[in-house]
């Protein structure tokens, strides 16, 4: 079934698409994010990394897997997860730390396997104070050529796979998934995308 239709059908259930379709039973390291929701989900197999102490130390009290860590240089083994996640992250990075970010992704993720990059698209994006700029797909698939005529070296070792788009949030569910609809088919109500990223 595609994935657009999976996500309706979770989001019905009040399930997580990305989770129950991605992530279960994966060890997956979700990247400071400041929202520990998967963690609740899998104990075991998910691992946090955030730049709040507080939050990390009242989490860590109650034994779940997390670390005091920014994402741009981790602790973590070469090649320890199957699943890299991150939500609304790379909105709030310079352009040098987002490449850093993708270097270190690069490390920790295990051969073959993927990263979910989910983020705003520009006509949302300057809603927030700390955005710091959006970054479309077309901007980041740039980093993965072989030759990425950018400032930074190429990442080729990272191949964008997918992309699914978002429209308005709603809290009513009818109107959240009308818009859902429309923004697959009508590129102007898009306002968010997750990517999905495998490492070659």
């Amino acid at each position: 079934m595609n994935f657009y239709l999976k996500q309706i059908v979770y989001w019905i259930k009040w399930k997580s698409p990305i989770y129950e379709e991605f992530l279960r039973g994966k060890k997956v390291l979700d990247m400071w994010c400041w929202e520990w929701k998967l963690l609740k989900k899998d104990k075991k197999n998910i691992y946090w990394i955030d730049l709040n102490k507080t939050e990390i130390n009242r989490l860590k009290n109650d034994w779940f897997n997390v670390k005091l860590e920014w994402i741009t240089e981790t602790s973590y083994k070469n090649e320890e997860f199957d699943i890299i996640m991150s939500d609304n992250v790379i909105e709030h990075l310079f352009p040098n730390d987002a490449n850093l970010m993708f270097i270190e992704m690069n490390r920790i993720l295990k051969k073959g396997w993927k990263i979910y990059l989910k983020t705003p698209l520009e006509k949302i994006i300057w809603n927030t104070f700390w955005h710091i700029k959006p970054y479309t797909p077309s901007a980041i698939s740039k980093l993965f050529r072989e030759n990425s005529r950018e400032t930074f070296g190429s990442i080729w070792w990272l191949k964008i796979e997918k992309v699914y788009y978002y429209g308005w949030y709603s809290k009513n569910k009818i109107i959240f998934l009308l818009n859902y609809l429309i923004a697959i088919f009508i590129p102007y109500f898009r306002t968010s995308y997750l990517l999905i990223i495998k490492k070659i």
